[in-house]
């Protein structure tokens, strides 16, 4: 890659859609995209494409990702028809008892080991067809030769300036001369591309035991942390068969989020695919905001208090279509019930291989951007918001950013998002194209609802979903707070749709900026 391609400043239409039959990948960045195509068109595989473009985002969307952070994945492979989720949150050290305060909180006790390498190396060991380095090479240019500085970027890092720059070495890279990055620079980070090369030459042995490791448990420590390097070579990826979720009208969903199931059970129950559309139709607004509090509600009542991965016994019986038949009566003739948000940092990416293997999910810091400031070799540490949120807000068992649906056995549409409102996100879309039968490309463009920014509790809405349809649903009892069209925190559609005939049709959230690319 030759040129590491910008985010555009405005929605490019060109990039918010893309129709091909053989390959497709949907990022948050067109860097990412272009070395997700890259690895497909070199006969990588759907897993080879995800982690080359996740490998870019860890260089060019810092705030939102790093090396250090986590990664879950969802690959469904086309010869068995069964989906696999491989993940690692990263583990507390043995030392680390969690209680901190506010000091703590803003010290070395909030690293915790590594995921996102392990978490990509255990993908790769196992569905991966180029080599372990190919994945790298994109990334690397972006490191070592640099990339534009676009509004995106430079407005997220703005809000958290004083925490990029804590230490020398975040203001080598984020103030390189004396005063933060600017819009339209190139920005360069020659100690991350060095560990970039290495890790790309080394494998995973370089991040969890070599070098790279003991700077990180010796940066931890000298800023009061407890890692060490016993923590950093005991952890491992999970690697997990998941169930078949049945969905009320024929759909079957291979997620870890089976609140979707839930959800979208709920919809085709309440018959929306036949209401006006949530931008014209009040009901159908409130409707889909009540569905998402009473899943969420009902996701809660399995959380021992902690963010953690449902027992298989759970995602079935919890959220079956009769489950949701009952859940149904109390979206309609129930109080509004509002509910907490939570804030996390997170990357989205759907790719599907000329096999049609699908991989889905999501990597993320799980950190409010640059952790507490402290950097390793180039390397983000990020400060994850399971152990250092204050408070830290239950998240229901069942969320999660990503989703596939099956219908008599094919893949239909594979659907990811980040950010606080993925799961609002991804049920607003798929419920357009899933039950409404809209164009993929339509529904992203379509006014959007999302969580509430914390300590709210009143969810964001577009104010360009119409202000008679936000009157009404005020009236009856949701509280709201309206935002301005294209905000970032409403997520980021990356999405799939598998057209009966194969054709592949890729889309983008313009709220973001992304590319949809395919062949």
């Amino acid at each position: 890659m030759s040129e590491v391609p910008a985010r555009p400043s405005r929605p490019d239409p060109a990039q918010v859609s893309a129709v091909g039959r053989g390959a497709m990948i949907s990022t948050s960045h067109p860097a990412a995209s272009a070395a997700g195509v890259a690895a497909l068109r070199a006969g990588g595989s759907a897993v080879d494409a995800y982690l080359a473009a996740a490998a870019v985002q860890t260089v060019v969307e810092p705030t939102m990702t790093t090396l250090a952070g986590t990664m879950s994945m969802t690959v469904y492979d086309p010869a068995t028809g069964e989906s696999r989720f491989i993940h690692h949150l990263g583990h507390v050290p043995a030392a680390e008892d969690g209680d901190l305060d506010e000091a703590g909180r803003w010290s070395g006790r909030t690293v915790v080991t590594p995921g996102w390498v392990l978490a990509a190396h255990t993908a790769w060991s196992k569905w991966g067809r180029l080599g372990w380095a190919e994945l790298f090479t994109d990334a690397l240019t972006a490191a070592r030769e640099g990339f534009t500085v676009d509004q995106l970027l430079w407005g997220w890092a703005f809000e958290c300036r004083t925490v990029a720059g804590r230490y020398a070495a975040g203001r080598q890279v984020w103030f390189p001369d004396g005063h933060m990055f600017r819009v339209g620079e190139v920005l360069r980070q020659p100690a991350l591309a060095r560990t970039i090369e290495q890790l790309a030459e080394q494998g995973p042995s370089y991040f969890y035991e070599g070098e790279f490791a003991r700077r990180y448990v010796e940066t931890a420590r000298a800023a009061g942390g407890r890692i060490t390097l016993d923590d950093m070579a005991a952890g491992s990826a999970h690697d997990t068969a998941l169930p078949v979720l049945p969905v009320a009208g024929g759909y079957e969903l291979h997620t870890t989020g089976s609140l979707y199931a839930l959800m979208l059970s709920m919809a085709g129950i309440g018959g929306l695919g036949r209401r006006g559309r949530p931008d014209e139709d009040p009901e159908s607004l409130y409707l889909l905001m009540r569905i998402v509090e009473e899943a969420w509600h009902h996701g809660l009542t399995f959380n021992n208090g902690a963010f953690r991965l449902p027992h298989r016994e759970e995602m079935v019986e919890a959220v079956t279509p009769e489950v949701a038949e009952k859940m149904w009566r109390q979206v309609e003739s129930g109080p509004p019930r509002p509910f907490d948000p939570m804030n996390l940092g997170t990357n989205a990416i759907v790719a599907v291989d000329e096999s049609g293997m699908i991989a889905h999910g999501a990597h993320s810091a799980t950190s409010t951007p640059f952790g507490v400031g402290l950097m390793v070799d180039g390397v983000i540490v990020p400060r994850p918001m399971f152990l250092c949120a204050d408070p830290v807000i239950p998240v229901p068992v069942g969320w999660a950013t990503s989703m596939l649906a099956v219908r008599d056995g094919r893949p239909v549409f594979a659907a990811a998002s980040p950010s606080i409102s993925a799961l609002q996100n991804v049920l607003q879309n798929s419920v357009n194209v899933l039950e409404r039968g809209m164009d993929p490309a339509e529904s992203v463009w379509q006014p959007m609802f999302g969580a509430s920014g914390y300590p709210s509790r009143r969810p964001m809405v577009e104010s360009t979903m119409g202000e008679h349809v936000l009157a009404e649903v005020e009236r009856r009892g949701i509280g709201i707070t309206r935002v301005s069209p294209w905000e970032p925190e409403l997520g980021s559609c990356q999405a799939v749709h598998i057209r009966p005939d194969g054709t592949l049709h890729g889309v983008a959230d313009p709220r973001r900026l992304g590319r949809a690319a395919g062949y």
